[in-house]
């Protein structure tokens, strides 16, 4: 994590179930989401505006379950996500948990509806509620 002054916390995030993270965002209420790749789900951390988070957690705690996040039995390995105008969370589910050489690829596409604070788009900068 890195201030707008360009100074940087002391280790404010923790692992908290995180195997392997790829993708992240930040939705409208600067929460974090986090593509678990290696976990095969997705997390949901508190951001550096404590006001958006639950009472008494701190940057970097875990809002999902710590020990599991958002999971699913559909959810292979997570590379991309992103948040809609809408609050849903797209998750791209695109690699298979035991790959063929000739295409490791998968083909599936995740949204948890309404999960996330809604952000304006196009997103150009920081995020901003809509």
């Amino acid at each position: 994590m890195i201030r707008p002054d360009g100074t940087t916390p002391e280790q404010p995030f923790t692992n908290d179930g995180l195997v392997l993270p790829w993708g992240v965002a930040v939705d409208g209420g600067d929460t974090v989401w986090v593509a678990n790749f290696g976990g095969h789900r997705l997390a949901q951390l508190c951001g550096a505006r404590l006001s958006s988070c639950p009472p008494g957690y701190t940057t970097g705690r875990p809002i999902s379950p710590a020990g599991t996040g958002y999971t699913s039995d559909g959810l292979d390995r997570n590379t991309g996500i992103q948040i809609d105008p809408s609050g849903n969370v797209w998750l791209a589910d695109n690699w298979q948990t035991v790959p063929l050489q000739t295409n490791p690829g998968g083909h599936e596409l995740v949204v948890f509806i309404g999960l996330a604070t809604p952000v304006r788009t196009p997103l150009i900068g920081p995020p901003h509620r809509p």
